[in-house]
């Protein structure tokens, strides 16, 4: 064998194991708010000192009843004169314009590179065939927990790969504490002989007494460092005529470096004339706080209080005909109707309100953001409606007290243009029509 490809073989083998980039963080199957093309999935995303890297899956079409990057169908005629519609082949690619967005566009990061995919052209893939590829971006700063990956603007046939809430792990770094610099050495003094006065008779010389060493300063101890207090508060107020009322404050820790999730649920009062209200934070971490009084319509929060004090304000809604509120908490699947388990509590809250509530009718109204066929959004948000209401009456809630409509993306509350606008849109509202 040639000396020099041994010497070069030996090397690569040397170096192999630095050229492994151990993930940090890995989050398998990730849960992801909303998808523009629901032939394109995420299995994994892994977090390395330098990049961000998400693993994917495309799945060609393979009929008409399935969307995605496709084109035309074209016409096969047929033995006895007719015609059949048939797809033709699907192609894919990924834009190197795209994006990582965190906070709705508070940061960004660059794509990177992309294996077994293209970057700006495109390449064929049969009908019903499987890719997986793999995309790298910049490495998200720790602590940032959801991002969007935002791809392209579809045009044409062409649907974008973009994600919206995807949800990973991520915690923030611990606190690092600088070293203690060493003192610097001190030189020993040498010690000399006392001087001796010289004998002016004579005799032996005489040694002056040695001057009083001071009084040593006494050291006082160091005070130790305090640690900041954090704590959850705010007001909580009526949210018509903004007048300060006493309500109750239950919280729970949902997640943090002290705890599995399954902390106890704890409750305080705000003030009956100040309406102000302290949740001390014993544990840092994620914490759900719900705000509840008696004639008005909880609300829910999830406040993170990691490291440093937070202040969250709790207007609540009057229980009267013609309020209406938003039901935050309530999540489904990608273009799909059915409800995540994470929507159980925010439904469970609602069910005890129309169980406390024995009167009342409520009016259920599902909206999307503008993205995607008008007609399908429609038909979806009727859907996502109709399964809250599917749930309540399997509680033992009447199905007449209970209305649905599905508006689609036809009543947005912004102009849905950005990506911190969409997630806006696309939420329940409750409406109370009778007491």
């Amino acid at each position: 064998m040639n000396r020099q490809f041994f010497s070069f073989l030996l090397s690569c083998l040397l170096l192999a194991p630095a050229l492994y980039v151990q993930a940090q963080y890995v989050t398998v199957a990730p849960r992801v708010d909303d998808i523009n093309d629901e032939d394109v999935s995420i299995r994994r995303v892994e977090l390395t000192n330098e990049y961000t890297i998400i693993y994917m899956t495309h799945l060609s079409p393979g009929g008409s009843g399935s969307t995605g990057r496709r084109r035309n169908p074209f016409i096969i005629p047929q033995p006895d004169g007719g015609s059949r519609s048939s797809w033709s082949e699907s192609t894919i690619g990924f834009q190197p314009s795209s994006r990582i967005y965190i906070n709705q566009g508070e940061r960004s990061y660059k794509f990177i590179r992309a294996e077994n995919i293209p970057p700006e052209t495109s390449r064929i893939v049969e009908p019903g065939e499987r890719v997986d590829f793999v995309v790298y971006f910049e490495r998200i700063d720790p602590g940032y927990t959801v991002f969007d990956l935002y791809e392209c603007r579809d045009h044409g046939s062409v649907r974008c790969f973009n994600f919206w809430g995807v949800h990973i792990t991520n915690p923030k770094k611990k606190q690092t504490y600088a070293q203690r610099r060493p003192t610097t050495p001190v030189t020993p003094r040498v010690q000399t002989q006392p001087r001796t006065t010289p004998r002016t008779t004579p005799g032996v010389g005489t040694t002056p007494a040695p001057k009083p060493k001071p009084a040593p300063v006494p050291v006082q101890p160091a005070e130790p460092a305090v640690a900041e207090n954090v704590a959850i508060t705010g007001l909580t107020r009526d949210a018509k005529t903004r007048k300060l009322i006493g309500a109750t404050l239950t919280y729970q820790l949902l997640s943090g470096a002290e705890t599995d999730g399954s902390s106890a649920t704890d409750s305080t009062q705000s003030g009956e004339l100040t309406g102000a209200y302290s949740i001390p934070v014993d544990t840092r971490g994620r914490y759900v706080v719900t705000a509840s009084k008696a004639g008005y319509l909880s609300l829910t929060d999830t406040l993170n209080a990691s490291s440093r004090s937070v202040a969250r304000n709790f207007d609540l809604m009057p229980i009267e005909a013609g309020t209406k509120v938003t039901l935050k908490n309530i999540y489904f699947n990608a273009q799909r109707f059915e409800l995540k388990p994470e929507s159980f509590p925010e439904l469970d809250r609602l069910l005890n309100l129309m169980q406390t509530n024995s009167t009342m009718h409520i009016r259920l109204e599902g909206h999307t953001d503008t993205v995607g066929d008008f007609d399908a959004n429609v038909v979806l948000s009727r859907n996502r409606v109709n399964e809250v209401k599917k749930y309540l009456v399997s509680k033992g809630i009447s199905a007449e007290r209970i209305d649905t409509v599905g508006y689609g993306p036809s009543r947005p509350i912004n102009t849905n243009r950005t990506l911190k606008e969409r997630p806006e849109n696309r939420r329940v509202e409750l409406v109370i029509t009778k007491v």
